[in-house]
């Protein structure tokens, strides 16, 4: 019976290990690992820390509830410096070993050559395969190894960032020694065949490590090469033996420069031979030590944290990050990521499983179309920065590369002679941003973000027209959605820094009904979702402390929506007086009355007025004559006078002038107030000449924080722009406070003859940007932003869009452009005597002048009163007018 017991325990541990699923690794023996980018000291150390994070990725799957099945993710660890074949060999019957546990997933192997024999067998099997260290550039051929990923730079990256070395000192040509491996060879293909037209290869040379020989003569080679600049292409444990070669034949340090893409190995080189090391150039990849560089760093913390409590020496940990080889930090990620696209696939309910057989090709992964399309579409911020296998034609890992150009340095120790081990120093830095992929999260704000849904027919009238409109016009920007796209300023903007920078990207629309703090957020700490949001998103003071900006693209203020004609205008009789103010009205009355006076004297003696008509009644007669020749210009009036006719010469001038400015002003004063808001602006608000209450603000925006901050905390909440207008017609608001430009666009294409902006703009608030915090690239966008301003595509893409109207002149001059104008619409609508007092002045010196004419041909007449009058001058005195 205890036998019995016994049995049943060990069937039933035995069918729960069945159940579980592993993760394969694959590492070199510890005595023999060529590293390709450890430092010298870490050497031995790379294939120890890789494993020991390998571990640590598993458990951290484990301490966050990770389960396949309900089981905890296992792992299994083979060891092997075999060729391509016998590791082959090994991952097969790893995988149909039946009595463990089924593997999901493979991280490895450690060289390009094993990658090309394991990739097909995998990918026949529907199997992933993760490396962290093979970067040959054949891998990316999806036909062939079309399960194949890798969290490692590739050799395409290395070789542009060598390109742009040689292109930045200005040199041509080069002479290249190579390994004697996939490695070499790769290298060799893509600087003759890519970059041939940038870089031309004089001298070849091909190193054998296994034989520690070359297939031509090292010294020969390079003295008759027209280049003195020596490429070594090699993994490290080859690049130490070739300057190792170098330096026996008395190459270095005499007119060479060495650059070469591993650093070598110092422990390798005798201490008299240190200081003959110097100079030699390396350009190498780096990781980041932060979030800046696109690096998790809680992750890395708990990371570091489960393989210090793993451990059982714990001095072996590093404590610092960059005592971590980079190979190790590459395999986290690869484990990583393989975990991320089995939680997700349990997620959807479809987990992969192994179909095991005994013949090795007759395995085969069930649901693992899910699985690897997760895979490819998993992104994460990882150790080693931003992991992400979307790219179109490749599934390297497509964060930004960082490449450092390093140069060793002999030290000297102090008090002494003796010269120290020497090390790299790096001299020059940049990065790989073609092979930058960038998340960009964009929320609909027309005219910066129009989003076209086609799998929806339920839009807007008034949208959908203007969008027809837009479509036919301008090519639309793709989406992660495929029923997606988008139009706008953003998208143009998204091209352009697109063609300047070389990056690629992925367009994500965010739920419009985001609020724009939200959206922060989602650029901010190490969790963050995309690397940038661009759309109608303000610089403000709160939200530099969470995320970084760009230098704005756009000079963006605050404005004032409200109804054209909220209530009807009460009728007034005397409104055709308002283009004049009072004192020009009395000042035209005060110039009929003189005019029609003077005119009187000055015809009365010549018979064209009769002698016994009454004086008033010509005198009135007179005034009518005046009237009708300021405003009509009535040529019936017989002049007999040379004083008459300049008078009526000045009535002629001014009534065409005042008639003039009359028809202007009162055309534009009707136009004005056809639609007249109820509010001249901020200061309205502010004096709480609107109830709080009626006052759109769209919630958690710049906005809002500027109203609360300046005005109140009572407003009615709205949760995106495009609720303004319809609260605004039907009367639950009376007024709303936005973005000026989205604003204005909406009532120049949208609503022409219902909604008016009032008001001067206020508050500056200028669009920028959203950046993660220290993002590594924002000086170059910077830069491409100003050059982009300077060039004037900025206002061109201003002028495309912002600036567009669809509405006619007529219909939406009185509610965008006379906005300002209707501020003061009372002065500004009105002209006063300080204007016109000119021109009454002017026809007065017209009249002073037809009194000089009238009294010279007057003066015998009025000398012989004069003398008659002083004769009489005790005598009463009859009062008459003066004849001619």
């Amino acid at each position: 019976m205890s036998h019995f017991l016994i049995l049943l325990v060990c069937f039933i541990l035995f069918r729960d290990s069945l159940n579980t699923v592993q993760i394969l690794g694959l590492f070199p023996e510890y005595h023999h690992a060529p590293s390709q980018y450890s430092d010298a000291d870490q050497s031995s150390h790379w294939t120890t820390q890789s494993m020991e994070m390998f571990r640590a990725a598993i458990t951290l799957a484990d301490r966050y509830k990770i389960y396949v099945g309900g089981n905890p993710i296992n792992y299994t660890i083979l060891q092997t410096n075999s060729n391509g074949f016998a590791e082959l060999e090994l991952v097969c019957r790893s995988i149909t070993n039946t009595t463990v546990p089924d593997i999901l997933g493979v991280v490895g192997p450690t060289t390009s050559t094993n990658a090309r024999y394991i990739g097909p067998f995998v990918a026949r099997i529907g199997l992933p395969l993760v490396s962290y260290t093979a970067t040959h550039a054949a891998l990316d051929d999806k036909s062939n190894y079309p399960t194949f990923y890798r969290t490692i730079p590739s050799d395409i990256l290395l070789a542009e960032a060598i390109v742009k070395l040689f292109k930045y000192f200005s040199w041509e040509t080069c002479s290249m020694i190579i390994g004697n491996d996939d490695y070499g060879y790769g290298g060799l293909k893509l600087i003759s065949e890519v970059y041939y037209a940038n870089l031309s290869i004089k001298e070849r040379l091909i190193f054998d490590p296994q034989s520690d020989k070359y297939q031509a003569d090292l010294k020969q080679t390079l003295e008759k090469s027209q280049s003195r600049i020596v490429l070594v292409w090699a993994n490290h444990s080859s690049c130490t033996k070739i300057i190792q070669h170098a330096l026996h034949a008395g190459l270095l340090r005499r007119n060479y420069v060495w650059i070469t893409t591993n650093k070598i190995d110092f422990n390798m080189f005798e201490q008299n031979e240190w200081f003959n090391l110097s100079g030699i150039l390396t350009v190498v990849p780096f990781i980041g030590n932060s979030s800046a560089f696109g690096v998790n760093e809680t992750l890395q913390k708990e990371a570091f944290d489960v393989w210090r409590n793993l451990s059982h020496n714990k001095n072996s940990v590093p404590k610092l990050a960059s005592a971590v080889s980079q190979e190790a930090m590459y395999t986290f990620d690869a484990v990583w990521a393989l975990i991320q696209a089995l939680n997700k696939s349990v997620l959807h309910n479809k987990p992969p499983s192994m179909n095991k057989s005994l013949a090795c090709f007759d395995n085969f992964l069930q649901n693992h179309d899910e699985y690897l399309n997760h895979l490819k579409m998993t992104r994460f911020y990882g150790v080693s920065g931003n992991v992400q296998f979307s790219k179109a034609n490749s599934d390297d890992c497509t964060h930004g590369v960082m490449y450092g150009l390093y140069n060793i340095q002999p030290m000297k120790l102090k008090n002494s002679e003796e010269t120290q081990k020497p090390t790299y120093i790096k001299v020059l830095t940049w990065y790989e941003t073609t092979s930058q992929h960038l998340q960009i999260l964009v929320i609909e704000a027309h005219p910066f973000v129009i989003v076209h849904n086609s799998s929806t027919d339920n839009q807007s009238s008034n949208y959908d027209t203007n969008l027809e409109q837009v479509s036919s016009r301008f090519d639309p920007m793709k989406t992660n959605d495929p029923k997606i796209f988008i139009y706008g300023f953003v998208a143009d903007f998204i091209r352009e820094l697109e063609r300047h920078m070389h990056f690629t990207y992925t367009i994500h629309v965010a739920d419009p009904t985001t609020a724009y703090h939200s959206l922060i957020t989602l650029v901010a700490g190490d969790n963050r979702q995309y690397d940038m949001i661009l759309s109608n998103i303000a610089m403000t003071s709160d939200r530099m402390l969470k995320v970084d900006f760009s230098t704005p693209f756009y000079d963006n203020t605050f404005r004032i929506i409200t109804r054209l004609n909220p209530y009807s205008s009460p009728l007034s009789l005397f409104s055709c007086f308002n283009p004049f103010t009072w004192d020009v009205w009395v000042a035209i009355f005060v110039v009929i009355i003189y005019s029609s006076i003077i005119i009187y004297i000055f015809e009365y003696q010549n018979g064209n007025i009769e002698n016994s008509q009454p004086e008033l009644k010509a005198i009135c007669t007179g005034i009518f004559h005046g009237l009708i020749s300021i405003l009509i210009m009535n040529g019936d009036i017989r002049l007999t006078t040379t004083s008459s006719r300049l008078t009526i010469l000045g009535l002629y001038a001014l009534g065409v002038i005042l008639i003039a400015t009359y028809t202007a002003n009162l055309s534009s004063f009707l136009t004005l107030h056809r639609g007249k808001p109820f509010i001249s602006g901020i200061d309205d608000i502010k004096n709480g000449l609107l109830p709080f209450s009626r006052i759109g603000i769209v919630s958690n925006t710049s906005v809002s924080d500027y109203y609360i901050r300046n005005i109140s905390t009572k407003y009615y909440s709205l949760t995106t722009v495009a609720d303004t207008y319809p609260r605004l017609l039907d009367y639950t608001i009376d007024a709303s406070i936005c973005d000026s430009s989205v604003l204005e666009y909406a009532v120049n294409n949208y609503y022409c003859d219902e909604l008016t902006l009032t008001g001067v703009s206020f508050v500056k608030s200028p669009f920028a940007i959203a950046l993660p915090k220290d993002w590594l690239y924002k000086t170059d966008l910077d830069r491409n932003i100003l050059a982009l301003r300077e060039s004037g595509k900025l206002e061109s893409l201003e002028n495309t869009w912002i600036n567009h109207r669809a509405c006619s002149l007529s219909s939406s001059s009185s509610s965008s452009s006379s906005s300002l104008d209707q501020v003061n619409d009372q002065n500004s609508g009105t002209f006063s005597l300080n204007v016109l007092g000119g021109l009454f002045l002017t026809f007065f010196i017209i009249t002073a002048i037809a009194f000089g004419f009238h009294l010279w041909n007057c003066r015998v007449v009025i000398i012989n009163t004069f003398h008659q009058t002083m004769k009489r001058i005790k005598l009463p005195i009859r009062l008459m007018p003066i004849r001619c």
